[in-house]
């Protein structure tokens, strides 16, 4: 395969993701050297380009922190900036790449949405849009109003299959966490924010009301006051056990090993990594019936809701406890799913869409 230079730009520290794109391009023969946002003068970037020399790629995994400022005035401003930025490495020979793996306002306030304009006017400069699901690509289709649909590619959100340990089975693991083995343990797994649905369904889980369930909530939380807002709303719950700091590496198959099925009752996303974490081990899902999880779930594998139906996360966790026999047929079957959506054939697909534009 011709040789390639592409460097990526990214907000993510420590992700898997990233890495596994990044060492299966270089594979490919594609030279993948990355720039962290911390280490720019934002809204610029042009000058870690050109330090660079020739770029054949730019591949932005991240765009709104280029475009979203306090005010419309502002937003025109970068808007601007960026635009001239992408014109020039555009005149030098370089090629610009988004993965959308962030579309919509977590926050619901729009402050954290790129506006029409500014998708209009950017989109003329990105030669390709990489999603992840049918649904982001129709989403940025109506938003970017692009005329030729060819720009905008699906690639899968590659597994995480053998990037954490797996030693430990489901025994073992309930051991670990002193939760009883007969029992059906539900997981909230990552990050904790707000829009991510924990406290709906924390206050779902209360109302079962009955013996034998389990509820595991494993992540840091990112927002003011909602580790003390979780902590109040579990007093009392001894069959709630909340661990709240990001869970090392090789803890994340003691959580994901222990538990039935991984909640991801999400009230705002575009993608979802852990969804693809729980598959890789194997696992049930739970998730709305909308945008991404209906796209790459089924009832195979997940138990999907709609989300605008009345106390739809208490009805469907005792679905799931009534299904509790074949949680297990249904974790294989997503990970059969995921098998499918190795890194290598991402890679691969990523090579040439850079070779297409």
């Amino acid at each position: 395969m011709e040789s390639l230079k592409v460097l990526i730009l990214s907000d993510w520290g420590d992700n898997p993701y990233k890495k596994l794109l990044m060492s299966h391009l270089n594979i490919l023969n594609v030279q993948v050297e990355e720039e962290f946002l911390s280490n720019l003068s934002l809204p610029f970037f042009l000058p870690a380009i050109l330090k660079r020399g020739k770029i054949d790629i730019l591949h932005f995994q991240t765009l709104h922190p280029f475009l979203i400022a306090r005010n419309t005035f502002f937003r025109l401003i970068k808007a601007f900036i960026l635009v001239i930025q992408l014109f020039i490495i555009i005149i030098l020979g370089t090629k610009v790449i988004w993965t959308v793996h962030e579309w919509d306002d977590k926050e619901g306030n729009g402050n954290k949405k790129i506006f029409p304009i500014q998708s209009v006017i950017v989109g003329r400069f990105i030669h390709g849009f990489i999603t992840h699901c049918e649904t982001t690509k129709n989403n940025i289709v109506k938003a970017f109003k692009l005329e030729n649909k060819g720009k905008v590619f699906i690639v899968p959100h590659g597994n995480y299959i053998g990037t954490y340990e797996n030693t430990v089975n489901q025994s073992e693991a309930r051991k670990i966490l002193g939760i009883p083995e007969e029992n059906v343990v539900f997981l909230l797994f990552g990050g904790i924010y707000r829009y991510k649905g924990v406290l709906e369904a924390i206050q779902a889980f209360k109302q079962l009301q009955q013996s034998g369930v389990s509820l595991l909530i494993a992540g840091k939380p990112y927002e003011t006051e909602l580790r003390e807002k979780i902590f109040e709303e579990i007093k009392g719950y001894e069959n709630i056990l909340f661990t709240p700091e990001v869970i090392p590496d090789e803890k994340v198959q003691i959580y994901m090993n222990a538990c039935d099925s991984v909640l991801v009752p999400y009230k705002v996303f575009t993608t979802s990594g852990i969804a693809i974490l729980a598959m890789s081990y194997g696992k049930a899902c739970i998730a709305p019936n909308l945008g991404f999880f209906s796209d790459v779930l089924n009832d195979l594998g997940a138990f999907l809701y709609d989300q605008n139906s009345e106390y739809v996360l208490l009805k469907t966790m005792k679905q799931v406890i009534e299904n509790k026999d074949e949680l297990s047929n249904m974790g294989l079957y997503n990970l059969k799913i995921a098998e499918t959506w190795n890194w290598k054939s991402i890679a691969e697909k990523n090579y040439q869409i850079y070779k297409l534009n």
